[in-house]
């Protein structure tokens, strides 16, 4: 023990002061056991009927990392793991292109405000004039305590603060939870939803240093630390399927730590209760690892993704390889004409500063040179390509991006993720070859990372499933289609997308049609 002068002191007791600090250290460690079995206990009277009593997870602290998931048996690849459930859920901070309700997320043919005076758009089920009390009923009274201005009218930054806003009538133990959860402190240059609503002075009475803004400040923290994005699809009125996203905090589900080669997938159900698989086997006594960031995204992307999002940097064998285990994804063209082989690497990826190197001829290139060209191919392709026709994306991958960018470079990749998407049946036998080309490739890639069984390699089993059989149906092979290696496909799909919400519409129906149901 040292006083802050620096000068050492004795405990007046006169004990060792060395003992002092160990005992002070084993107290921390108790009380961190008993704040951890607490939470634990709270967390399975949350999750109710979802819990399971053999269940092949616990949650743990881990050095270094904090509390996180771990394997208490050995677990199979598709393996549930576990299930949960949303104790917060809203809208997500986006712009939507339907007026939907606040509270169901029913489509309304046009906007119609909540007769309470939330400010909200609301449906006829869900208005308190419906009934005594509707699902609604009790955070349009919370709203209306702050006394909104201009009550007739919509207010689309309310709608957007409802998730924290809902945190208000959690009670006491889900409370504890949310806010026993890691928050991070928003960037400087962030404007949290809490924020909005008082810069917009939206309010005539929530004070800004009262309790109420002061806890929705934590909840915020918490959400954008730890919430996942989900969705439901909503039909309207001529049954045409909306997108409706919104976010939700699965403590579970936040409670796995990060690693960008994770051995878990996930799907949201019709109920939105998230369904937790072992992607490959994990071993008894291994974390239960999720990926924070995008799949197919390069190492520098992740890095600075989870960095300012996540409050931390990855040091994974995946992060650590400058090829990303042989994949490329982050590597870029090199920028000699007469080196039209060469990749150029971060000498250090895990270092945002690192000089960069061609593979072949051995050229380098500060990172100041390297992020602008990032930064150029990314607006090109993400704000401007993305959003064209499939024939367009085909042609301009053809012509124009294996000028600059390598086939396997991760815009590439976004490219051809969108025409996958994109490409129906209703189009020409070469954008039907293109698009079963581009599956085979990303697919491939898939198996490089080792990626195991994850939640991309079913949408894309399903979509190589979907346009070989249109193109069996036009090269008049229907009588030898499917072979086994389409039926694997479909199998796949179904495994991984089956108990999803969000599935294709037609994905039951194939999978009952040949047998691949399990």
């Amino acid at each position: 023990m040292a006083a802050s002068d620096g000068q050492s002191t004795q405990p007046p007791n006169g004990n060792n002061p060395m003992l002092a600090d160990e005992e002070s250290d084993t107290i921390s460690e108790s009380v961190a056991l008993e704040n951890l079995a607490r939470f634990k206990t709270d967390l399975v009277e949350f999750l109710g009927e979802l819990y399971c009593p053999d269940q092949p997870w616990d949650v743990v602290m881990f050095e270094g990392y904090g509390r996180g998931l771990v394997a208490t048996r050995d677990i199979s690849t598709d393996e549930l793991i576990f299930l949960d459930r949303p104790i917060l859920l809203g809208p997500r901070v986006n712009n939507y292109d339907v007026i939907f309700c606040a509270s169901c997320c029913r489509i309304q043919k046009k906007l119609t405000i909540c007769s309470g005076g939330c400010r909200l758009p609301i449906c006829a089920d869900c208005d308190p004039s419906a009934a005594a009390e509707t699902r609604h009923t009790k955070e349009c009274k919370i709203i209306n305590s702050w006394q909104p201005k201009d009550p007739r009218r919509y207010c689309k930054s309310i709608l957007y603060a409802m998730t924290p806003i809902r945190a208000l009538l959690l009670n006491d133990r889900d409370r504890a939870i949310v806010l026993g959860m890691e928050g991070h402190q928003p960037r400087k240059d962030m404007v949290t939803e809490i924020e909005w609503l008082l810069k917009k002075n939206v309010f005539e009475n929530l004070p800004v240093d009262g309790s109420q803004v002061e806890f929705l400040r934590q909840v915020v923290n918490v959400l954008n630390t730890n919430a996942f994005e989900t969705s439901c699809i909503v039909p309207d009125q001529e049954n045409n399927d909306h997108e409706i996203f919104q976010r939700g905090l699965y403590i579970l589900g936040a409670l796995m730590n990060h690693r960008c080669l994770p051995n878990t997938r996930y799907v949201f159900d019709e109920r939105l209760v998230m369904r937790c698989y072992a992607s490959k086997p994990i071993r008894q006594g291994e974390q239960i690892f999720n990926n924070y960031s995008r799949t197919l995204w390069g190492t520098q992307h992740r890095i600075i993704q989870l960095c300012f999002s996540k409050h931390f940097l990855c040091g994974c064998r995946r992060c650590r390889d400058p090829t990303e285990l042989g994949t490329y994804l982050g590597a870029l063209k090199c920028v000699r004409e007469r080196c039209a082989e060469g990749r150029m690497l971060p000498l250090n990826p895990l270092k945002v500063a690192s000089v960069w190197q061609c593979d072949a001829c051995g050229s380098k290139m500060d990172n100041v040179r390297i992020t602008k060209i990032q930064e150029i191919a990314g607006r090109v392709v993400l704000n401007n390509v993305v959003k064209k026709e499939p024939d367009y994306i085909v042609q301009y991958l053809k012509e124009q991006a294996v000028r600059f960018l390598l086939p396997c470079n991760q815009f590439t990749v976004e490219l051809k993720l969108q025409a996958i998407r994109k490409i129906q049946q209703d189009v020409s036998m070469e954008l039907l070859v293109e698009k079963e080309n581009f599956c085979g490739e990303i697919l491939a890639i898939l198996a490089k990372l080792d990626y195991g069984e994850c939640y991309v390699k079913g949408v894309l089993c399903y979509e190589l499933f979907k346009v070989r059989m249109v193109l069996a149906g036009l090269r008049d092979e229907r009588q030898s289609f499917p072979d086994h290696a389409a039926l694997a496909h479909l199998r796949t799909a179904w495994t991984i997308l089956g108990f999803s919400g969000n599935r294709p519409r037609d994905l039951d129906q194939l999978a009952q049609c040949y047998g691949c149901k399990i």
